[in-house]
């Protein structure tokens, strides 16, 4: 016996079916190694099931195209990772320096008398005159402003 009402039902079931099992599947694998299956795209997928059938040199196109994409992103990362690594070194080393000149910038001030040591080998001390003395103090002043990129006021 032949019922129209059931043929329509399921021939649109199986329509309903044959639509959903053409979506493409994409597979991932995270970088802890574990694999995850979507049917939407994300970088690093790999088309595994889709809607058009595709040739197998197809496909290994396809996924050396993902592997030289990825080596790009992960080569990208690395200059920008050693980019950063340079800013922090020549913070750093800023800081070092600017360090050095104001210390040396606050003994100047705190010292009584300047002295130089003689290159003899009995090690004298030859003092500054006031003059000399206060030059030294505003090259050294000079020279912590340059460090430390602050102005004179």
């Amino acid at each position: 016996m032949y019922r129209p009402g059931l043929a329509a039902a399921l021939l649109l079931a199986t329509t309903a079916l044959a639509t959903g099992a053409r979506a493409d599947i994409w597979k991932l694998v995270d970088a802890d190694g574990h694999v995850q299956y979507s049917d939407r795209w994300t970088p690093g997928a790999v088309l595994i099931k889709g809607e058009h059938p595709t040739s197998s040199s197809a496909a290994s196109d396809a996924a050396s195209d993902t592997k030289a994409t990825d080596e790009q992103i992960t080569a990208q990362l690395n200059r920008e990772q050693a980019q950063r690594q340079v800013q922090r070194d020549e913070a750093a080393a800023h800081a070092e320096q600017c360090k050095q000149a104001t210390d040396h910038y606050d003994q100047l001030i705190q010292a009584r008398r300047i002295y130089t040591q003689s290159n003899g080998s009995n090690g004298d001390r030859q003092y500054l005159s006031d003059a000399q003395a206060d030059q030294e103090r505003v090259q050294a002043k000079m020279d912590m402003d340059n460090a430390c990129g602050t102005a004179s006021q």
